[in-house]
């Protein structure tokens, strides 16, 4: 389990409704500061600028998808130590499996709700080694 609580949540979604969704959630719900990055190409250095203590991952964005922007963390020095949850609709629970073994923290499956969001993250987080 983590020593410190968690606080920064870097999302990375293109779907402005769902990041409306989250953010009210994990900001108004969660106490939590959100930092939402709309594009793909540009997350691993608006990650780097923020410094979040986890990293939330849309699995399907036009550009780049989540598996793949994961596989390009996991190569990046500043962010590979990042948790990573994925929260999506459309992952198997094989591209799940094969996830987790490449070093996914988790995963959040769309619907969710937003009253329980936060929790969910927190969950994830007390989980970590």
């Amino acid at each position: 389990m983590p020593a410190t609580p968690l606080n920064k949540i870097c999302y990375v979604e293109d779907d402005e409704d769902i990041q409306r969704i989250v953010r009210m959630s994990l900001e108004r719900v969660g106490k939590m500061t959100v930092h939402v990055v709309s594009d793909p190409m540009q997350a691993i250095e608006a990650i780097k600028a923020f410094k979040p203590d986890l990293v939330m991952l849309d699995w399907m964005m036009p550009g780049m998808d989540g598996p793949t922007l994961f596989r390009k963390m996991r190569e990046t020095p500043e962010v590979q130590h990042l948790p990573v949850v994925f929260i999506t609709a459309k992952a198997s629970s094989g591209e799940m499996d094969e996830l987790r073994a490449m070093g996914a923290a988790g995963a959040i499956s769309k619907p969710f709700s937003p009253k329980d969001l936060p929790d969910q993250l927190r969950s994830i987080w007390s989980a970590l080694p």
